[in-house]
């Protein structure tokens, strides 16, 4: 079938537009039990899928280019495959369309910039050039967060441009990349620039504020359903949440355990767990809040008590897995009371690597 994304045989984003959505999710089924049946073979276990009650606009967050060519043309986009060359996309299928407005309000057509944006079909460095936008939107609050990303503007000029924007529901944050930053979207570097300092994100019934460089899972409409199938059944002493961010799963399960460690190295992600504590101080009673690798915590873990009463564990890595460290710490005979890990995956290569340690 014909693609409905006008963009779709250039744009890098989607790849399964061609076939109708009941043969994706058939396909999708097929390929991870396909994967996973050396390992389950003997155990009847399948994987079903679950359908996202939104086909389209259901991206409530999104990373976008910046581009203007040598004439001045300007595009915002994704970069087409295989290539650094920006697809210019002003009304992506798979956004939100409340995202698509943001866009097009924060860049209106004649409109003055702090500065021209990054010609990403060239290969040397500009300076002082708008490159990335990353956004996040919540549909329940109607409220955005933004980090744009730029190579050197001045400050003030990105303080005059954010005042005139006017946009009451916008926390805009800002981050410098330099020449050494050339694969990076974000650099260390990354500072509040205009509006409040967190957005209000609700996850099911439990809304948190977010700063824009809080990481949470971009399907909005899915996150309850999703969160619950992670959750649900679990219940025991201490439950581990190892790469936790803000918390979703703990406050989902937190009735159901004595004590929870969520274990998190986004110090922004650890500060809305704090904030939300502070405000539901029921519903975080027994949650303790680590900011810290996930290598070093277990280390400690496995030197204290810790170990030795955790029940559960739940892990939710980067696509790149589990590190050698962490999967070796895992399997150390020094965790009596464990029954049960559950791995939250994006990456069914890595999943299917871990699962065998």
């Amino acid at each position: 079938m014909k693609a409905p994304c006008p963009y779709y045989s250039k744009c890098s984003g989607c790849s399964l537009q061609h076939f109708p959505y009941v043969k994706q999710l058939r396909d999708k089924e097929k390929r991870v039990d396909d994967a996973f049946a050396p390992m389950v073979r003997d155990s009847g276990v399948r994987h079903p899928l679950v359908a996202s009650p939104q086909e389209f606009a259901y991206r409530s967050s999104t990373k976008l280019c910046l581009q203007q060519d040598e004439w001045g043309r300007k595009s915002i986009g994704l970069y087409q495959r295989s290539s650094k060359h920006v697809v210019d996309i002003p009304n992506c299928l798979v956004h939100d369309p409340e995202i698509n407005r943001l866009v097009t309000r924060l860049f209106p057509l004649g409109s003055p910039l702090p500065a021209p944006f990054y010609n990403h079909d060239k290969k040397a460095f500009q300076p002082e050039r708008l490159k990335f936008l990353t956004l996040r939107f919540c549909p329940q609050s109607r409220e955005f967060g933004l980090v744009i990303s730029h190579t050197g503007v001045d400050r003030a000029r990105l303080e005059a441009w954010a005042a005139q924007l006017r946009l009451s529901q916008l926390c805009l944050y800002e981050t410098s990349l330099t020449q050494a930053d050339d694969d990076l979207v974000m650099s260390r570097d990354v500072r509040h620039l205009a509006g409040d300092k967190t957005f209000n994100f609700w996850v099911g019934q439990h809304s948190f504020s977010l700063s824009p460089l809080a990481f949470f899972q971009a399907n909005a409409s899915l996150s309850p359903q999703f969160i619950e199938h992670i959750v649900v059944g679990l219940e025991g002493e201490v439950l581990l949440d190892l790469y936790g961010g803000f918390g979703a799963y703990s406050f989902a399960a937190a009735s159901r355990f004595k004590k929870i460690y969520i274990v998190e190295a986004n110090d922004h992600s650890i500060e809305a767990a704090r904030n939300f504590i502070q405000t539901h101080a029921a519903e975080g009673k027994g949650i303790e809040l680590v900011t810290s690798s996930v290598e070093d915590f277990l280390q400690k873990a496995l030197r204290q008590e810790t170990a030795q009463v955790t029940t559960h564990i739940i892990v939710n890595p980067p696509r790149s897995g589990l590190s050698p460290q962490v999967k070796q710490l895992l399997i150390e005979r020094k965790w009596p009371k464990l029954t049960e890990i559950i791995y939250v995956s994006c990456n069914m290569e890595t999943l299917k690597r871990d699962l065998r340690a």
